[in-house]
């Protein structure tokens, strides 16, 4: 399960919470391994036989252990679609691929490397785009089963009322706020904000995490930078610079 920052709510609207949101990732991660399935000349249609098998578990139709081996997937998939950094190889991005999704599916609580949260976060940039530009088959918002969401909805409202009372100058109401909180985990749009600790991993397409690491990227620097695309420099104490592009998805 990937480790989640800034969730709302008590103990058990965070429970609800983080698993529904690692399984929509887990959805995503598995809708790009389903459509590269149905293209080209491969075989992995052969368990196929009519558009009900698609509702079983993918392990089950698709054969996943020969898809880990498949540099294919990389070369005309993953980075036909900027999935993956550009300052890795083709085995590198295989296997960080497939160790995101053992990591979503895993029971425990883990923080993914920064190749992988590029992975990641390049996955959501895309559904949203899809989003946008096909609404009607791709949805930014997807609601947590009634049953569990008003037991979230509970917790919410008495942090929203809490939130309310330190600002009360606010213009939102109680039952606002605590919609807002519940975006965090129904809006697609909303999950930078919770599933990465920031956006280092953006670097990635202009250094690696030698470079990263030599410039003091990875553990000093945290960027999280909303808006339009920026060029930025960073200079080394030793006089050493290097320009980055980094393109975050949210407008501010």
């Amino acid at each position: 399960m990937l480790r989640m920052y800034n969730l709302p709510g008590g103990k058990l609207c965070q429970e609800y919470g983080r698993q529904f949101v690692n399984n929509r990732l887990i959805e995503l991660m598995e809708n790009v391994m389903a459509e590269y399935a149905q293209t080209g000349n491969n075989t992995y249609m052969e368990k196929i036989k009519s558009s009900k098998d698609w509702e079983k578990p993918l392990e089950t139709i698709i054969d996943l252990n020969r898809m880990r081996q498949d540099e294919k997937f990389v070369t005309e998939w993953l980075e036909e679609y900027g999935l993956i950094p550009q300052t890795i190889g083709p085995r590198r991005a295989l296997h960080d691929f497939f160790s995101l999704y053992d990591l979503l599916k895993a029971k425990e609580e883990y923080k993914p490397d920064l190749s992988m949260e590029y992975i990641l976060l390049s996955i959501i940039d895309m559904e949203l785009d899809f989003c946008k530009d096909m609404p009607e088959l791709y949805h930014r918002v997807k609601r947590i089963p009634r049953s569990i969401r008003t037991k979230m909805m509970q917790e919410l409202l008495i942090e929203a009322a809490e939130c309310k009372d330190q600002d009360p100058e606010t213009d939102e109401t109680v039952q606002q706020i605590a919609k807002d909180m519940m975006a965090s985990f129904e809006d697609l749009n909303e999950y930078i904000n919770i599933c990465f600790e920031d956006t280092d991993c953006l670097f990635l397409d202009d250094m690696d995490e030698e470079e990263m690491e030599r410039f003091g990227i990875e553990n000093h620097l945290g960027f999280h930078i909303m808006g339009d695309t920026r060029k930025i420099k960073i200079t080394h104490t030793s006089g050493e610079s290097i320009e980055a592009d980094i393109s975050p998805w949210k407008q501010p």
